[in-house]
């Protein structure tokens, strides 16, 4: 029979101050207990793999110990020895999950009567408590609400928002935090130390990123590292053994978004298709990419970033080819697309698509700001009609084939700088043939009757060229 235990296991806190990232839950037993203000029920809730049953454990050596110190368990004595075995009589370890049931909670008053046989204190800790049935539940709460002196009860959960409000007003809540990279990266180091594993800093860091906030995940992941790398773990050979896209995918992938290269990144995505990478770890890798360039363009502060040093100065430099606007509208693309691709039957085909929407996105999409800025530049190019002729207003420069100089405004056509009759055509007659440029004439008002003057005419006709509209008119 093998002894061979699991790091999470083997490496399982066993006294408050080895607990990681809960410094708000452990300081507040430790003072409760040596205050002497221990309170008959706990709610411990917060995400997998963060310490809830660790803490319960503990503070149940804690409140049985021989020889407590500052609130911390011996773990020499008998009682936290079987407490840490899990054979200690007055410690109890329930899972709702599989005992959820009404008979299952009177089993559980039943064993509450009776007093400790070898501590003081009588623990029942109730894994995944949200599980109960609500017949459960209420048999759950008198023994809640008026338990005898020495019976505690810590109730853990992932879900404290399925508890029913009777329940968790009976007991002191204590909502877990998921736990920081660098802390996790700090405790793989020291395990890795403590087994005599070479590993390189790339990999803790992947390895504690993987964990998602969990040190049970994180340590999971270690330990088949451990099997498939053997005794000296390197980044390249964890990357493909976990077969995850490299970071630097994630950049090729935005730099063909920024240059709207459809093409190119079809044939990119297929290459990386034939690889075999997990569509849906894909996606959610794109999704962080472009999070964290947000992140990045609107904080220039890439110490926000969980990454490594060297990908944060990646982007800083690339947060720098796209404006905030441009991340958001390709994230909201991609939240909307969420939910379809997950469940989608062909998520390839979706991904193509989704690719090439991202792509011409922000080519398609024009800022308000430059649209103003182009109507107002018309406005002070636009043409007026007076009369029985037409006239360049402001800016407008023309050059006659003779090189006689053709006046710039409105005044120079009256008083002495009129041109001569025998080197200007009548402009109301058509395009004057002795310019080079042209006068578009086709913009002029057809109608007599019609008062939009060209100036408005004008703006009208490039507001429909940049929206693509057509003009409703009614008989």
């Amino acid at each position: 029979m093998s002894n061979y235990k699991v790091s999470a296991r083997k490496y399982r806190p066993q006294s408050f101050s080895e607990v990681t990232s809960q410094e708000f839950v452990t300081q507040t037993m430790k003072n409760a207990i040596i205050s002497g203000k221990i309170a008959h029920s706990y709610l411990l809730s917060g995400p997998r793999g963060v310490g809830k049953t660790t803490i319960a454990r503990i503070f149940a050596k804690a409140l049985n110990c021989a020889d407590l110190k500052n609130g911390e368990p011996c773990n020499k004595c008998n009682s936290c020895e079987e407490i840490t075995n899990g054979i200690h009589p007055d410690v109890f370890e329930l899972d709702a999950a599989s005992n959820r049931g009404i008979d299952d909670v009177r089993a559980v008053q039943d064993a509450a009567k009776f007093f400790p046989i070898k501590g003081k204190f009588k623990f029942f800790i109730v894994d995944e408590v949200h599980m109960l049935t609500q017949q459960a539940f209420n048999a759950l709460l008198k023994i809640l609400e008026e338990p005898p002196s020495y019976l505690i009860f810590i109730l853990a959960t992932t879900n404290p928002e399925k508890i029913p409000a009777t329940i968790v007003s009976r007991c002191q809540r204590f909502p877990l935090q998921r736990i920081k990279i660098n802390e996790i990266s700090a405790k793989v180091k020291e395990i890795a130390k403590e087994e005599k594993i070479k590993i390189d800093d790339e990999s803790v860091f992947l390895i504690a990123k993987l964990g998602d906030g969990a040190l049970r995940d994180a340590l999971g992941v270690f330990d088949m590292a451990v099997s498939f790398c053997g005794d000296n773990i390197k980044y390249s050979e964890l990357k493909s053994f976990l077969n995850i896209p490299d970071k630097d995918i994630y950049f090729d992938i935005s730099g063909f978004i920024r240059v709207s290269d459809v093409k190119n990144i079809l044939i990119y995505f297929n290459e990386l298709e034939d690889k075999g990478f997990d569509l849906q770890t894909f996606f959610n890798g794109i999704t962080e990419h472009f999070r964290d360039l947000l992140i990045v363009s609107t904080t220039s502060n890439p110490n926000l970033l969980d990454e490594s040093d060297s990908f944060r100065e990646k982007y800083s430099a690339e947060s720098k080819n796209f404006t905030a606007d441009q991340l958001q509208r390709l994230l909201k693309v991609l939240f909307e697309a969420e939910n379809r691709f997950r469940y989608s039957s062909n998520q390839k085909i979706l991904f193509e698509a989704l690719l090439a929407e991202l792509c011409t996105l922000n080519r398609d999409v024009k800022d308000l700001s430059d649209l103003i800025s182009e109507v107002t530049s018309l406005k002070k190019k636009s043409l007026i009609q007076n009369d029985s002729e037409l006239f360049i207003i402001e800016n407008a420069d023309f050059t006659p084939v003779n090189d006689i100089p053709v006046p710039s405004n409105e005044e120079s056509f009256s008083g002495k700088n009129k041109l001569p009759d025998s080197e200007i055509s009548h402009y109301n007659n058509g395009k004057p043939e002795t310019h080079k440029a042209k006068i578009k004439t086709e913009l002029e008002v057809k109608d007599k009757s019609d008062k939009t003057t060209v100036k408005e005419t004008i703006i009208i006709e490039k507001l429909k060229e940049l929206f693509d509209v057509v003009e409703y008119k009614t008989d």
